[in-house]
């Protein structure tokens, strides 16, 4: 009885460490949190306010007017960024788009691009451009920009392929080292055999020993026969009968 609750007991101790180290051994399964989308900053509209000139033939103020247009590119076609343009005496920049605009007093302007020597040359002639009150005037200029030099690429070192470092599946537990584990499930396992084992001995011993108990008294039995045959042998049995029933005590 006793051997049987340490069979027991060593069965449930061993399943309780297989399924400890077997749940280390499985990966977590973490969901992923999706970051937010970063969403541009609102750009304010750019409003151009009035400069209100005066004519000094009234000593009136007049309304001002509006001047803009596009540097261009006379080979390509394509807006030039960056150009300086004077309007009469004032210098502008073409923005990224190529464009420039300006409020000015209502006359008679000089327009021309004007590039330095490395950005290049001027097509066109300086444009008489006439700017009234309250109205846009368009004036676009053309420029030719000069040819882009190819340098000849400096020989560069040919990098050594090498092969790059798998990212891991899942990050390492700092806690529960996985040889733990391992020998949870061994241990484990040994406990769960060595139970089963206590518990199927004592049925196997048992009925070993009744079977060298039957086969003994069979034995018994037939040799008791045999001396009492031998005992009580008539006057008439031959002498070769006697030599039968002691060969067969002898064994």
């Amino acid at each position: 009885m006793r051997l049987r609750h340490i069979s027991s007991a060593l069965i449930v101790l061993g399943a309780f460490l297989l399924m400890l180290g077997f749940s280390a051994l499985l990966p977590d399964v973490a969901l992923a949190q999706q970051e937010p989308v970063l969403q541009p900053s609102p750009r304010p509209a750019v409003q151009f306010s009035g400069q209100p000139g005066s004519d000094a033939s009234s000593g009136q103020a007049t309304a001002p007017g509006h001047i803009t247009g596009t540097v261009i590119d006379s080979v390509s076609g394509a807006p030039v960024p960056g150009m300086p343009v004077m309007v009469g005496d004032l210098v502008l920049f073409s923005d990224q788009n190529g464009n420039y605009d300006t409020w000015l007093a209502a006359g008679t302007y000089i327009v021309n691009v004007a590039p330095a020597p490395e950005q290049g040359t001027v097509v066109d002639e300086a444009r008489i451009v006439d700017v009234q009150p309250d109205t846009v005037t368009i004036q676009h200029l053309r420029v030719a920009l000069p040819a882009p030099v190819i340098v000849a690429p400096a020989a560069e070192e040919v990098p050594v392929a090498t092969a790059p470092e798998a990212a891991p599946r899942r990050l390492p537990r700092t806690n529960d080292a996985p040889d733990a584990a391992w020998l949870w499930v061994a241990v484990g396992s040994i406990m769960v055999v060595l139970g089963l084992a206590i518990g199927v001995w004592p049925a196997g011993r048992s009925m070993l020993a009744s079977g060298v108990c039957a086969s003994g008294v069979a034995q018994l039995s037939d040799s008791a026969v045999l001396q009492g045959l031998l005992r009580e042998r008539p006057a008439a049995r031959a002498e070769q009968d006697d030599e039968l029933l002691r060969k067969l005590l002898d064994r």
